[in-house]
């Protein structure tokens, strides 16, 4: 038996498991000993971090994750989703790299979003005040930047 919590499965008792390439009962949980009962009346006490590191490892009929296509879900949002969140993108690459095209790009980057001169939160703090600065001088459209 597992439950969920959080989404996630939940190693307990009454449990079943792989592990070894065998399936186990898990007949009890003391601390970071988990004891498990074999298919073929064999017991065996592991310690909690060996057992999730095994490669078999799984909890029976826990349901396994969905892996992230290679794109992540960006190519399923809207164009105009898409088109808003890359408008944002040379803004983000600035407060990381402390320039528009991103550290690659070449070129010295404004004081305010140099990465040597200032945490990524005070350079976070330049670029909203720079934001909001242009928003409210009519510079900047919301979801187009500069």
């Amino acid at each position: 038996m597992s439950v969920r919590r959080g989404g996630r499965p939940v190693l307990q008792v009454g449990a079943h498991v792989r592990f070894r390439e065998s399936t186990w009962q898990v007949i009890a949980v003391a601390g970071q000993q988990v004891h498990l009962a074999g298919e073929t009346g064999e017991d065996e006490t592991v310690v909690a971090g060996h057992l999730f590191a095994d490669a078999s490892f799984a909890i029976v009929g826990a349901e396994m994750p969905q892996a992230v296509t290679q794109w992540g879900l960006f190519e399923t949002a809207s164009e105009d989703a898409r088109r808003k969140a890359l408008a944002w993108q040379r803004h983000i690459r600035e407060v990381e790299s402390g320039l528009p095209g991103g550290t690659d790009s070449g070129g010295v980057p404004r004081a305010e979003y140099d990465p040597n001169r200032f945490t990524l939160a005070q350079r976070e703090e330049a670029k909203a005040g720079s934001l909001r600065s242009d928003l409210v001088s009519g510079f900047v459209t919301p979801g187009r930047g500069r």
